[in-house]
C-alpha cells in the first residue's frame, strides 16, 4: 500500500479508503474505532492499493490497423494536485478518434480519450475529497486512458448512477454526447429529420435508438444489406443501402418526403459532396468524420454560391463546451441511459497486453457492431 510517497492530504485519504476497504470490497463494520462507510459493492480492496509505478500503452502505428502493435511500459504513478483526483482506470474503449491519428506511423504515449475506473485518492478540496471511493467517467481529447491510473480536476469527472460499473460506462462520452450533440444541432437547424452515414456503427445504432425517443426522423445510409438489417433489428424506419441500384434517387426522394435540410457525414471524402448535392437549397452538411481517409472534394461550387448550401466541420467537445448549459443537459440524457438505454455499447474486451491482437482482428473481420474495451481491472 504504497502511499508513503503521496502528499499528505491525499495520503490520508488514501490511508482511510484503504483501511475501509474489506476482503469483499464493502465494509459496514467499525474498524480501529473508525466507522467505515460502505464501499461500492463492486470496488474490489485491491484496485485501492496506489503503487508507486503503472502500466500504460505504447502504440506503435501503422498505415495497416492490423499491423499496428502495442506494449505495456512502467511509468510512475500520477500523483494528483489540489483539486484533482486519482482515478484507477477499470476500462476504456478504442474509437475511431484514437486509431485514426495511428494510421499515419510513429509511437504514441498518453492514448485514449475517455474510459471509466474508481477514485482512490484526492489532492486535496471539498470537491475532490467527495469523490474519494466513487465511481466516475473521464475524458480527455489529449489522452488519459490508456493506463492504470490518471488524474483528472474533479469537477471534469461524471459520477456514475447509482448502481452502474465502471466497465458498462468505459464508451460513456465520446459517442453517446456525439448522438446528443447531433441532434440537439438539427433542432437548432430547424429540420424535422437528418441524414447520417456510417449509421451501423456504435453511434450510428445510438442515433437510432436516441432519434425514436426525441420524436425525430432519421434516414441511416449505409454500404451492406447485412448493416442494414442490424438497424432494422433497432426499429430503423429509414435505411439506404449504397450497394443497391438506384439509392441516389432512394436518398433524395426521402429528403424530399421529411423536408431535410441537414445531414451529418462520418466519411468525408467525395461523400460529403455527394450529401450536399441531394440536399434543397439552404441546406447543412455537417463533416464530422473521416472514414474514407480523403481531403473533401468535388463540390459543387453552385451549390454554395446559389443555392446557398453549406458545408461545415463538427466536432463533439467543440459543441458541448460552445454554450454553458450543454453538458449539463447532454449528461441528464446520456448517464441514465448507460446501462441498458440508448447510450449502452457492445463491446469486445481485451487484457491490456492483447490489445493489438483483437485490433487486428476487428481491421481485419470489420468494425460493425463491436468496440474494443482495455480491461484494466483485468490485469
Amino acid at each position: 500500500q504504497h502511499t508513503a510517497s503521496l502528499p499528505h492530504a491525499m495520503r490520508g485519504l488514501a490511508a482511510l479508503v484503504l483501511l475501509c476497504a474489506g476482503e469483499e470490497g464493502t465494509c459496514g463494520a467499525s474498524r480501529g474505532g473508525i466507522d467505515c462507510p460502505a464501499a461500492p459493492a463492486n470496488i474490489p480492496s485491491s484496485a485501492m492499493a496506489i503503487p508507486e509505478t503503472m502500466k500504460s500503452i505504447v502504440v506503435n502505428g501503422h498505415a495497416d490497423l492490423a499491423q499496428v502493435t502495442m506494449e505495456l511500459e512502467d511509468v510512475a504513478t500520477p500523483q494528483p494536485k489540489e483539486g484533482e483526483v486519482l482515478i484507477k482506470l477499470v476500462a476504456a474503449p478504442l474509437n475511431p478518434s484514437d486509431y485514426g491519428a495511428w494510421r499515419g506511423g510513429g509511437q504514441f504515449r498518453n492514448q485514449g480519450k475517455e474510459g471509466a475506473g474508481v477514485v482512490v485518492a484526492s489532492g486535496g478540496g471539498a470537491a475532490a475529497d467527495a469523490l474519494v471511493g466513487k465511481g466516475v467517467g473521464i475524458a480527455a481529447m489529449q489522452g488519459c486512458s490508456y493506463q492504470q491510473y490518471t488524474t483528472m480536476p474533479a469537477a471534469s469527472c461524471y459520477p456514475l448512477p447509482e448502481g452502474l460499473a465502471p466497465e458498462d460506462a468505459a464508451s460513456f462520452w465520446v459517442n453517446p454526447y456525439t448522438a446528443v450533440g447531433i441532434v440537439e444541432t438539427v433542432k437548432e437547424k430547424r429540420s424535422p429529420a437528418f441524414i447520417h452515414t456510417a449509421a451501423a456503427s456504435q453511434l450510428g445504432q445510438m442515433l437510432v435508438k436516441l432519434c425514436k425517443e426525441e420524436g425525430m426522423g432519421l434516414v441511416n445510409v449505409v454500404r451492406r444489406e447485412e448493416q442494414a438489417e442490424t438497424l432494422l433489428q433497432l426499429g430503423a424506419e429509414h435505411i439506404v443501402v449504397t450497394d443497391k441500384e438506384g439509392w441516389q434517387d432512394q436518398l433524395k426522394a426521402l429528403v424530399k418526403d421529411l423536408k431535410i435540410t441537414v445531414a451529418f457525414d462520418a466519411i468525408g471524402g467525395g461523400n460529403s459532396a455527394q450529401l450536399l448535392g441531394v440536399l434543397p437549397a439552404g441546406s447543412t452538411c455537417f463533416v464530422y468524420g473521416l472514414l474514407s481517409g480523403e481531403d473533401l472534394h468535388s463540390v459543387n461550387v453552385g451549390d454554395l454560391i446559389y443555392s446557398t448550401k453549406t458545408i461545415a466541420g463538427w466536432l463533439m467537445p467543440s459543441w458541448l463546451f460552445g454554450a454553458p448549459e450543454r453538458n449539463a443537459t447532454a449528461s441528464a440524457k446520456v448517464l441514465p441511459a448507460l446501462k441498458s438505454g440508448w447510450a449502452c455499447s457492445t463491446f469486445v474486451d481485451a487484457h491490456p497486453s492483447k490489445v493489438h491482437e483483437e485490433l487486428a482482428k476487428l481491421a481485419t473481420g470489420g468494425f460493425t457492431n463491436k468496440k474494443l474495451r482495455v480491461r484494466w481491472d483485468r490485469l
